[in-house]
């Protein structure tokens, strides 16, 4: 009888014992189950063609970018913009040659013809309008992030960058636009890369890219540095009654012209007559374009010099040596500056490239 009950009661100690042990099984399984539910939700998918940092860990990024005024603003981003507008051709062709295509609402303001490699990209992009477009427009389409030139952010335009940050929508203004940077600079078209890779979280790739242009530049300036000579420029663009709009060294283009080999005898952006031409008589003379549906480079546009009696003195002119160049190379920084600097000082020096 006592052998009986004790298998009884083993029985039911087994019983017990495995139901429990199902029991906390399951739980488990559930609130694994749970665990990896709740971990799909708050965590945030990275963001497509990141090839940095998890957004996870990489959010919020705050930059320091500017106000119409040139004053300093802070700009927080919680994640990497979606909704991209860009308001100028270099802001443009830089979104594009990053590969950030895919975030672009609107585009619109060429000075030049789009960059060859560009165009089935920029064909994609919904043009908003041919210049600035209008507040309204911008309103419409819901942006999260807009970049472009300072000038954009004017009262005329679409405003102080304040109202739009308090809308939700970040600003980026491209230092070489904003006077209180100081001089502008190819140091300055690095940094704005620099920051769009802390933006949309692609930090290896906007790396990369600085490094390529450091490297092409290290080499232009290795081979320029062994000449005995150095020649003057001008660098000039096409005003009204005969007058010249004259690039500076505070210019992105007088840094460009440094860069080449070359010496700017523009001091300071202004205008000059072609009296000061002749008597300034540089060694050549570097022709800003913009606005006219032209090739960046057409060197019939030489005409306004060659073709004009007053300047036929000029060494420039005598030997040729104008070099054609699009407002799109030269002005605020972009994808094509590199390309732009090593193309001045092929003109230039065409014996240090051979």
């Amino acid at each position: 009888m006592k052998g009986k009950t004790l298998k009884n009661l083993l029985t039911k100690l087994i019983v017990g014992v495995a139901i429990i042990t199902t029991s906390t099984a399951l739980v488990a399984c559930s609130n694994t189950k749970g665990a990896e539910g709740k971990g799909e939700e708050s965590k945030p998918k990275v963001e497509e063609g990141s090839n940095s940092k998890d957004a996870t860990t990489h959010y919020p990024v705050t930059i320091t970018n500017y106000n119409f005024a040139g004053e300093e603003v802070k700009v927080t981003f919680e994640k990497a913009p979606e909704k991209v507008i860009t308001t100028n051709q270099t802001t443009t062709e830089i979104m594009l040659d990053l590969g950030l295509e895919d975030r672009l609402i609107g585009t619109c303001y060429l000075d030049n013809p789009i960059l060859d490699r560009l165009e089935d990209k920029y064909k994609k992009i919904p043009v908003i309008s041919e210049k600035y477009p209008t507040k309204e427009q911008v309103l419409a389409l819901e942006p999260d992030f807009i970049f472009g030139w300072k000038s954009v952010f004017s009262d005329k335009t679409l405003g102080d960058v304040s109202e739009w940050i308090e809308r939700g929508t970040n600003t980026f203004a491209q230092r070489n636009t904003v006077k209180t940077v100081g001089n502008y600079t190819v140091d300055n078209l690095i940094k704005d890369i620099k920051d769009l890779g802390l933006i949309f979280n692609i930090e290896d790739k906007t790396n990369a890219y600085v490094k390529n242009i450091e490297d092409k530049l290290n080499v232009i300036e290795d081979k320029t540095s062994k000449l005995e000579h150095k020649k003057t420029v001008l660098v000039l663009e096409e005003g009204k009654e005969g007058e010249f709009r004259l690039y500076g060294k505070n210019d992105l283009v007088g840094d460009m012209v440094l860069k080449a080999g070359a010496e700017n005898l523009g001091k300071e952006s202004g205008k000059v007559s072609l009296e000061d031409i002749v008597g300034l008589n540089p060694d050549a003379i570097i022709l800003v374009h913009q606005a006219d549906g032209k090739d960046v480079r057409d060197e019939e546009l030489a005409k306004v010099f060659t073709d004009n009696p007053a300047l036929k003195n000029v060494t420039a002119v005598k030997n040729k040596e104008i070099i054609i160049t699009g407002l799109a190379e030269t002005w605020a920084g972009g994808v094509r500056v590199i390309d732009a600097v090593n193309h001045y000082a092929k003109e230039l020096y065409p014996d240090l490239f051979k």
